[in-house]
This record gives structure tokens, sequence and C-alpha cells, in this order.
């Protein structure tokens, strides 16, 4: 058992894990795919095949640094994702290119791992090539993108390409059951997901997670009215509310693991201030996570109800709602109202980053959505 089973055994998955063991490791990758293709999970088995003191080169997936590699705890591991539409150029001057100079703290080598690279401005990328061109010898960068065309050409020169294929839904069942998910879990999992690996897992393997996306969910079926709509907007702030404390605490662990294997030595500072500044970008992008979350899966629910009325089941996400989804195909919202309802709810969620009052347009969202597509009346038992 390796970091790279549960990744599937495609030719290029196969390709890559090779490329990683062999003695000359590319200084920096360029992952692209469509979402779903397993890119970050990619990345992180990458990061823990250079660093794993048990398997090097491989990863094996149980020690204490493929574990907090895989938890994005590991201090030699940067994970830069984008705060808002983009990854500015005062993000790279500041937390990657001076602790791109530094020797890794702890592991065998630093690894960046930047997400959605193609959101990096033409700044920034142009402020990271000197350090693609010129890295330390222990550095590695993996740049992660769904969008090729908007990574400048220089990026891709400097860069070993892997293009990565989706993975198939009855792969992640398997891989799921073989983790030991109940097959009914791992099936609906899997649907959920969209073809995300790293989101089928947790909501295979977190009861909380799961929960909590049955609360998104259920707000369809409650805005009634604008009250509704701004009750249930009070309950996905309370909850992205719930998700940074209980984030800071996890934070908190981190930093008292860190001290403990630092000490006082020289030059603990920066890894210090380092690891401080991306537990700030974690807690910032957390509610919008939290937001998006319960947004995608109000727009699944949307749709699915769009598609059982058509009599197309089979293509249902939410496979645990069917009865309710039968309800709502005999309601009074039309087949546009769900359908507009649903491009609403992806469009909301994509301008976040743009607003600087994600709450407010929150309720403003659902206000419209009660409107738009009323639920179905409430049976009168009597």
């Amino acid at each position: 058992m390796n970091v790279w089973d549960k990744l599937g055994d495609s030719r290029v998955m196969k390709g890559l894990a090779s490329q990683v063991a062999g003695d000359e490791v590319a200084h920096a990758w360029l992952l692209l795919g469509a979402g779903g293709s397993g890119k970050k999970a990619a990345a992180k088995a990458m990061a823990s095949a250079l660093n794993c003191t048990v398997s090097p080169g491989v990863g094996c997936g149980t020690c204490s640094v493929c574990a907090r590699i895989l938890r994005q705890r590991f201090p030699d591991v940067h994970h830069i994702s984008p705060e808002g539409s983009i990854i500015a150029v005062d993000v790279i001057r500041e937390s990657v290119i001076p602790e791109a100079s530094r020797s890794p703290f702890e592991g065998r080598r630093k690894v960046f791992i930047i997400e959605e690279a193609d959101l990096m401005n033409d700044s920034a990328q142009n402020a990271i090539l000197k350090t693609l061109e010129e890295p330390q010898p222990d550095t590695v960068f993996i740049l992660i993108s769904s969008n090729e065309e908007d990574v400048l050409p220089t990026i891709h020169s400097r860069s070993r390409i892997v293009r990565l294929d989706p993975v198939p839904e009855a792969r992640i069942v398997e891989l799921l059951e073989d983790d030991g998910a109940p097959a009914e879990t791992a099936v609906l999992a899997a649907r959920l997901s969209g073809g995300d690996f790293d989101r089928a897992c947790q909501l295979a393997e977190d009861d909380e997670a799961m929960a909590r996306r049955k609360v998104w969910v259920s707000i369809a079926s409650r805005l009634h009215s604008p009250v509704d709509a701004m009750d249930a907007a009070s309950e996905i702030l309370e909850e992205s509310r719930s998700a940074v404390k209980a984030r800071e605490k996890h934070q908190k662990k981190e930093v008292e693991e860190l001290a403990e294997a630092m000490g006082e030595a020289r030059g603990t500072a920066a890894v210090r201030n380092s690891l401080a500044k991306r537990h700030k970008r974690e807690l910032r992008r957390l509610e919008q996570d939290v937001f998006g979350e319960a947004l995608d899966s109000l727009a699944s629910f949307y749709r699915d109800a769009v598609a059982v009325r058509r009599g197309c089941s089979e293509s249902v996400a939410n496979l645990d709602l069917l009865s309710d989804l039968e309800t709502w195909s005999g309601g009074p919202a039309t087949d546009a109202s769900l359908l507009r309802a649903s491009e609403l709810c992806v469009q909301t969620r994509g301008t976040f980053q743009h607003n600087a009052n994600p709450p407010l347009q929150l309720e403003a969202l659902l206000v419209q959505l009660a409107g738009l597509a009323p639920p179905p009346p409430v049976p009168a038992w009597g």
C-alpha cells in the first residue's frame, strides 16, 4: 500500500509515479486536467513520495511525514491557493519566493503546490519565473490548473507537463469500497463528488460532511418565504463560523507540533512566520468554501428535480433523496425556474471572491430562490 494506490492505475498516473521515483526529479511540474482528474491528490502524493522516510521516492502513506503531508500539515509542503478571484503577485513575492530560497526544515524536499495556478495574474506568473528557472536543488514546484490556456507559455516551457484524465465514477466507488466504505455510501459519495476523489473520500469517511450536505439540500424545501431565506443564510453563516473555529484548533495543534520539533534554533522565526501567514490564508478561504459547498449542494438538488421530472433518474446525484425529488417533480416550480435556480447558485458561488460582503450576497440569493423556485406545498394531514 502506498500513496499512489488510491489514484487509479491509469498509464498517466503510473508514469507520474515512476518519474517521481526516479533519480532526476523535475524541479517544476504543471499538472493539467479537468475537474475530477485528481490533480490535487496527485500533487500531494508527489510531495509524500519526495519526503517519505519509510519508502523514499514512493510514499508509504502511513508514516508521520506522509500522514501530515496528506492532511496538509507538513512544514516543508506549502499550499498556495487563490484568495479571492486571483493569486496576487504579493502572495508570490511574500510567501513563495523568500521561502523557496530556504532549505527544508524537516523534509528531504521543500514542495510548493500552487492550486489553480491559472488564477495567478500575469504579474504573479512573471514574478515566479526566475524561481522556476533557478530553483534550489531541494525545492520542487507543482502547479495545478484546469485552464491550460491561462497559464503563460513561459511557465509551460519551464515545467514538466502532465495531463491527467478524469477518474471514472466506477473507479472511485471501487477505491472507496477498498477503504472500507459500504457499497451504498461509496456510490453516493462518488456520484456527489462529480469525479473529485478528495471530495468523495471526505463524504464517504466524514459523517459530519455527509450530514452537513443533507442540511444544505434541505434548504430548498424550507424556502417558503424571505424570512425562511434569512434563517437559512444564518444557518450557513453559523456553520462557516464553526468550521473556522474547528480549523483554528487544528492550526493551534500544528503550531504546537512545530514548536516541539523546532525548539528555539536559529532560523525558526522565518518558519513560524510562514506558518502564521498560511494559517491566515486558510481561514480567509474557509468561509467561502463552506458557502460554496452549500450552494453546490443546492444547485445539484435543483438540477436533480428537473432530471426526475423528465424521467432521467439515472443521472441524479442525490441518490438518497429520490423520494424528495419525486415530490419536487410534482411541485409548482417550472423546469425553467429550477434550472435558473441552479444556475444562480453556481454563478453566486463563482462571484463570492469579488464581493466585499459574502454573507449579504448569500442572503440576497436565498431570498431570490424562495420566489423563483418555491417548494412543493406541505401535505395536510387530518
